[in-house]
């Protein structure tokens, strides 16, 4: 191994690679095609969790205060989760119907829209929605604290709910507990 060369100031030359075949030039070549797919991973990760982060931030907003969510409410606060894109849809079709156009005004994304809807009510269906289990009463309140941060997830209990999970939980496990609610917003669990 060489040493860099240094110019009057003591500054480090830049390396000059003499031929493109070299190996010096073979390694930088690895190592930036490795970075490279390095961050395309780590990008692909962001935008996963940026993503489940806008759906948990959804389910947080449009939770009822107060109440203990049961099973039948759950799955109520799912369908209207799966059903959050009607009024843009029926936006799309007024447009359709108003002019007498013969390509589809909005088409990508009234294709985008049907898309997402038929893979998440198809998610449902089968294997589950990813989501904070909010039939567990301290899960609920602890989500319902929760300020918006991504790197706070990792708190939450997060399982594949689905319709079969949401039917069988009435038998498999005890009703929640009842929780009372103090002047100050504390919450206390009665047995």
């Amino acid at each position: 191994m060489g040493k860099a060369k240094q110019n009057k100031k003591g500054e480090a030359k830049a390396l000059t690679i003499s031929h493109p075949n070299s190996r010096k030039a073979m390694k930088l070549a690895k190592q930036t095609i490795k970075q490279a797919a390095r961050q395309k991973t780590k990008q692909g990760y962001a935008i996963k969790r940026n993503i489940f982060g806008d759906k948990l931030l959804w389910f947080r907003d449009n939770l009822e205060p107060g109440l203990i969510y049961t099973p039948q409410m759950f799955e109520n606060l799912i369908e209207k989760y799966l059903s959050r894109f009607e009024d843009e849809l029926e936006q799309i079709e007024i447009k359709h119907s108003i002019g007498q156009r013969k390509g589809r005004q909005h088409a990508s994304r009234e294709d985008v829209i049907n898309m997402t809807i038929s893979r998440e009510r198809e998610e449902f269906n089968t294997s589950g929605i990813e989501m904070v289990n909010i039939l567990i009463p301290q899960q609920l309140a602890i989500f319902r604290k929760w300020d918006a941060d991504l790197n706070k997830i990792h708190n939450f209990t997060i399982r594949r709910i689905n319709k079969t999970f949401l039917k069988n939980y009435k038998t498999v496990h005890k009703p929640p507990k009842e929780i009372e609610i103090h002047a100050n917003n504390e919450q206390t669990f009665k047995n």
